[in-house]
This record gives C-alpha cells, sequence and structure tokens, in this order.
C-alpha cells in the first residue's frame, strides 16, 4: 500500500467506518417506524441489526475517542501533577487499555466461536450470521490496541524530548 492511503486509513479508519454503520442504523429506524405506523408490520430483523450497528460503532468509536485522547480521563487533575507522575498515569491508562482489550477480546472470541459452531441466524433472516455481531469487540479492540500503541510511542517520545505530554483532546466536536 502506498504512504498516502496508509495515511489517509491512519487519519480516517473509524470515521469511515462509523458514520455509514451510523446513517444505516438510522435508516432501518426510520423505515421501521414508516413500516409500523403506515403499513402495521415490521422486519423481524431491524431492531437486532440496528443493536448490532449500534454496538460495531460504539466500540469503534471507543478506539477513535483513544487515538483523540478524548477518552475518559482527569486531564485537569494531571495537569496539576508533576511530569514524571502524569507520565507514569498515561503509561497505567494504556496498560488498562490493553489489559481490557485482552479480556474483552477473549470471552468475546468464545461467544464467537459458540454461535459459528450451532450455526446461528440473525432471528428472520436465513443469511447473516450472528456472530458477526460480537465480532465487533476482537476487530475494534484490536483498533484500539494500534491506536494505544501509537499514542505510546507519541508519549514515551515527548518525555525522553522534554517535550509537553499530551494531556487533553486533540479533537472537540466542533472540529470534526
Amino acid at each position: 500500500m502506498s504512504k498516502k492511503v496508509l495515511s489517509f486509513m491512519d487519519d480516517n479508519l473509524e470515521n469511515v467506518l462509523v458514520f455509514p454503520m451510523y446513517f444505516i442504523m438510522m435508516a432501518l429506524v426510520a423505515v421501521g417506524v414508516i413500516q409500523r405506523f403506515f403499513f402495521k408490520f415490521a422486519w423481524h430483523w431491524g431492531t437486532y441489526v440496528c443493536i448490532a450497528l449500534f454496538c460495531w460503532f460504539s466500540w469503534l468509536g471507543c478506539a477513535w475517542n483513544v487515538k483523540e485522547r478524548a477518552h475518559l480521563r482527569l486531564s485537569f487533575f494531571r495537569a496539576k501533577l508533576p511530569r514524571n507522575i502524569q507520565f507514569v498515569l498515561l503509561m497505567s491508562d494504556y496498560a488498562l487499555w490493553i489489559a481490557f482489550a485482552v479480556i474483552a477480546s477473549y470471552f468475546s472470541i468464545i461467544q464467537i466461536f459458540k454461535l459459528a459452531s450451532v450455526g446461528a441466524m440473525v432471528y428472520g433472516t436465513e443469511s447473516l450470521p450472528k456472530w458477526v455481531v460480537p465480532l465487533c469487540i476482537p476487530a475494534s479492540f484490536t483498533v484500539l490496541v494500534f491506536r494505544v500503541i501509537q499514542n505510546i510511542i507519541i508519549d514515551v517520545r515527548d518525555f525522553r524530548n522534554n517535550q509537553p505530554l499530551k494531556l487533553n483532546p486533540t479533537t472537540t466536536v466542533d472540529q470534526v
């Protein structure tokens, strides 16, 4: 792959995946409401697919928040601490993210294999396997761990070079 494609993927991977999922989910909900209100029927699978899409875009959004350093953290409190403690807390965050990713992925992979082994399908469909939904956990956590590693590299470099540590989000909602 070219450097330009990799750079684009690094900058936009989560957004390229999350926004279409969000709009598909909203379209399914809107069509479902119209179907129930005007035609008195609904797709049986619509609700389940919306929940699945919500799971997918939520976990990918979590990876994006880690990348943008906008996940839940106490930046104001940390900014008042000594630099060495700030660095230790950042590394602790990253260790916890990786541990959480490993634990969540491990147990979701067990569930994926169970669903695949019994051939479970999404209710109301004949071709959409149910294991696709929990697949979001290891897939999204793989992206999240990649983002954590990127942040570790940046923070270690900044710490070694006596640069300010990045404690605040790099993007705000109005910049997106």
